[in-house]
């Protein structure tokens, strides 16, 4: 049965609905990524290292260009595009709606395959996954 999604997320939570009777919304699935509410310091092992710059006197500290927190949103991203991209394969799923915060939105993007991106009817790009269903469905297009 081809369904209608609506994808509400944020960095550490993404909440998916189907249309339900009428024009409602049926939550049928959360998928949690605690790791992105720790801080930083909670998420690594240890302090960046340490370096020496021979030009001048002087060490200075060595960092990763991804913190570990960016490292967990990009990873939930991937495993949302999947998921998707699963349910697109599988026949259950043909029109898409994608409530998100702005960068995780971005996030998402970047993982989602073109085929699971030409499902998408529309995108809103705000941190509305707190919000009841009623309350998502008034931002959502009047006929799903």
């Amino acid at each position: 049965m081809s369904d209608c999604w609506v994808v509400v997320a944020d960095s550490s939570r993404v909440r998916l609905f189907r249309k339900g009777a009428g024009e409602t919304l049926e939550e049928f699935d959360v998928m949690l990524n605690p790791d992105s509410r720790l801080r930083e310091q909670d998420l690594v092992s240890d302090r960046p290292g340490r370096g020496l710059n021979r030009s001048r006197a002087g060490r200075f500290s060595m960092s990763e260009s991804e913190s570990q927190r960016e490292h967990s949103e990009k990873a939930m991203a991937a495993k949302l595009a999947g998921r998707l991209r699963q349910a697109r394969l599988d026949g259950s799923l043909d029109r898409l709606h994608v409530l998100a915060a702005p960068h995780f939105m971005g996030e998402l993007r970047n993982h989602l395959d073109d085929e699971t991106q030409e499902l998408i009817r529309s995108e809103t790009a705000k941190n509305l996954s707190r919000l009841d269903p009623a309350a998502i469905r008034n931002q959502l297009p009047e006929y799903l």
